[in-house]
């Protein structure tokens, strides 16, 4: 048969005919089904459903629904709250990406030029990353209570005590330390992959030039691990500007005052105590829009510089 008469064949089938290429189509659609079906009642749906409920009054305890427009978003700018709230979770995202990424670096810079116990340090420094915020919250609130662990080892040094969870100044700085301590772990494997990455001639001929420790990490390490950066910097700062355990844990929601108060712990307020969803809906698609113009201007800062 010619290939023209096989093309008026397949032309002239039926839409119930199960061809070979109909029956290898619906072979990969039931196999894209578990995921899609995940995918849309799981992620889609709630997005969906929140920027939905981001324009409407609801209140779950009257019953309430109603579209309102901008009306949530004109309270949300009249909130002083929202903008103590969300200044405080910008200061510790900042603060804990950066220190996360700094020593996290350093973690991989020491452990690739570690040669003896390579894997032992690797597993003791991202060991904490498996406990629970929970199991931290409740270890580090002990810690650093005014009777503490480490106010006692300050006394014993002839260093006054601080306040580290009841001082407005140094509580959001406290909470970074311990996130950091709990968090450099992962972002240390990352790095590490990517030093792991760059090919060793190009140390080995910065080293016969001349070049020194520094000259060589400026000048070919950041550089070629630049997408590993890039990536951490980004994926840090949309978790830790989504902070809730560490405040509600150590501060008892956000003190002394509101100097801990964060912005998802406002969402948490509104929607499950005051039960205004609409109001919250609002905050967190405000949320999103904060954490989709940083990861917008990382890509813009990084990712010209990046190959991908």
């Amino acid at each position: 048969m010619s290939v023209r008469a096989q093309s008026s064949t397949a032309s002239d089938a039926s839409p119930w005919t199960l061809t070979p290429r109909r029956r290898e189509a619906i072979a990969g659609y039931l196999f894209l089904a578990p995921y899609l079906v995940f995918f849309l009642v799981f992620l889609a749906g709630p997005v969906i459903s929140a920027f939905v409920t981001a324009f409407v009054e609801w209140e779950l305890l009257r019953g309430t629904y109603r579209f309102n427009g901008l009306e949530n978003f004109e309270l949300m700018m009249e909130d002083d709250l929202f903008w103590i709230a969300m200044r405080n979770s910008l200061y510790f995202a900042i603060m804990t990406t950066t220190g996360n990424t700094v020593v996290a670096l350093c973690a991989a810079l020491a452990l690739k030029s570690i040669r003896p116990g390579h894997t032992l340090f690797r597993i003791i420094l991202y060991a904490p990353v498996v406990l629970s915020i929970s199991v931290i919250g409740i270890v580090f609130r002990r810690l650093l209570s005014t009777f503490g662990l480490v106010n006692a080892v300050l006394e014993a040094v002839g260093i006054d005590s601080v306040n580290w969870l009841g001082d407005p100044n140094i509580v959001i700085p406290s909470m970074s330390l311990m996130t950091i301590w709990w968090g450099f772990g992962f972002p240390m494997l990352i790095f590490l992959a990517a030093l792991y990455a760059v090919p060793e001639p190009l140390y080995e001929a910065a080293r016969i030039d001349g070049a020194g420790r520094w000259a060589i990490l400026t000048r070919i390490t950041l550089p070629l691990i630049r997408p590993a950066l890039l990536f951490i910097i980004v994926t840090q700062f949309i978790a830790h500007i989504q902070v809730f355990g560490q405040p509600y844990i150590l501060t008892q929601e956000g003190g002394p005052g509101y100097s801990s108060y964060t912005i998802v712990l406002h969402i948490y307020r509104t929607a499950f105590r005051y039960f205004d969803m609409g109001y919250a809906g609002a905050m967190a698609l405000s949320l999103g829009v904060v954490m989709f113009i940083f990861a917008l201007l990382q890509f813009r800062l990084l990712g010209r510089y990046t190959e991908y």
